[in-house]
């Protein structure tokens, strides 16, 4: 029998739970713009108390979380300072440049995605009146391009502190925050509790269909409230895709274990074989190299294509695998047998 497709592109390939599904089909609506749908009232109180904020925003998509974290806390003309390979300079369409007329500065992140105090007394500009200025930090936890890599408990402290010092508001896109938070062990508020924003998707390892959410003080959900709806996002009975949301945050982050777990196996079984080295793996994201295999990378991705393992290059030689909910352990072992079978 021909093996079930094993899609490794990305966790948002997720697909949504059974009790999603029935939450969905029971969820209690009303108008989102008007500010009386119950169920996401509900999912926004759930995000800030679990983040240790004052106030959530359900929003459509991480990147517009980030938008509106950026521009809800800065001015145009501003300048915002973020790694030269997070997703919002990379893979977010400069949307802080088009939509809040925002300058980025970018820094090559220590072991690929670490901000330092003294990278930062570098990057924060001195006052003059050819400057832009410089306002708000961005930090991304996990680090995708990294391979997954998440912020440690003392990394945040000194770059929050350093940043407060220089009045520089934090926004943390935390896309996979709560892999950070499995992975090292502790509360996803303890990560963020001096971040000024933080965004966080529902439609990535914790497998709703659909939806982000940002939080912070109440203060800067009013002001993203209104750069939501400019962005086309005040959408109406939200409480339909509101409602996977709530029992994401409620099921589905203990289980993002189980996704570190399986990288880990992935990586084990592909260090094995000779010609491809994997990079460092501490959460749900494992980076390979096959340039030692000596075959072009389109030829990889189609041998494993034919073996129905779907996997995303990032340059020719270089493939991302992601791990997540639906893929088991005998996926894994599938996809390393195979690996093993076609380059062992």
């Amino acid at each position: 029998m021909r093996q079930a497709k094993i899609d490794l592109r990305s966790d948002t390939v997720t697909l949504p739970t059974e009790e999603m599904m029935e939450a969905i089909r029971y969820a209690k609506l009303g108008d989102d713009v008007f500010g009386d749908d119950p169920t996401v009232i509900e999912l926004q109180e759930k995000a800030a108390k679990l983040l240790g904020k004052e106030a959530a925003l359900f929003v459509s998509s991480g990147t517009m979380g980030n938008i509106c974290g950026l521009v809800s806390q800065t001015n145009k003309g501003d300048e915002v300072i973020l790694e030269k390979n997070s997703h919002i300079f990379l893979h977010e369409v400069a949307s802080p440049a088009v939509i809040g007329g925002l300058q980025l500065r970018t820094y090559a992140g220590k072991n690929g995605y670490l901000l330092t105090p003294e990278m930062l007394d570098e990057l924060v500009r001195g006052f003059d009146v050819h400057y832009p200025i410089s306002s708000l930090v961005t930090i991304e936890n996990t680090h995708n391009m990294a391979g997954g890599k998440p912020w440690k408990i003392n990394e945040l402290k000194n770059i929050f502190s350093a940043a407060k010092k220089k009045n520089l508001k934090i926004h943390v896109d935390g896309a996979r925050i709560f892999n950070a938070a499995i992975a090292l062990g502790v509360p996803v508020s303890e990560l963020v509790k001096d971040a000024d924003s933080v965004m966080f998707c529902l439609s990535k390892g914790l497998a709703c269909p659909i939806g982000s959410m940002i939080v912070g003080s109440q203060e800067f959900i009013d002001k993203a409230l209104r750069t939501r709806k400019m962005l086309g996002g005040g959408m109406r009975q939200v409480g339909i895709i509101a409602a996977p949301g709530i029992v994401a945050l409620e099921s589905m982050i203990n289980r993002l274990a189980d996704d570190h777990k399986n990288a880990q196996l992935l990586k084990k079984g592909l260090d094995e074989i000779n010609g491809i080295k994997t990079k460092d793996c501490e959460t749900n994201i494992l980076f390979i190299d096959i340039s030692g295999l000596n075959i072009p990378g389109k030829q990889f991705k189609a041998d494993l294509a034919n073996h129905n393992i779907i996997v995303s290059s990032r340059w020719d030689t270089v493939f991302r695998f992601v791990t997540h909910f639906g893929i088991e352990i005998e996926h894994v072992e599938f996809v390393v047998e195979t690996l093993h079978k076609l380059y062992g």
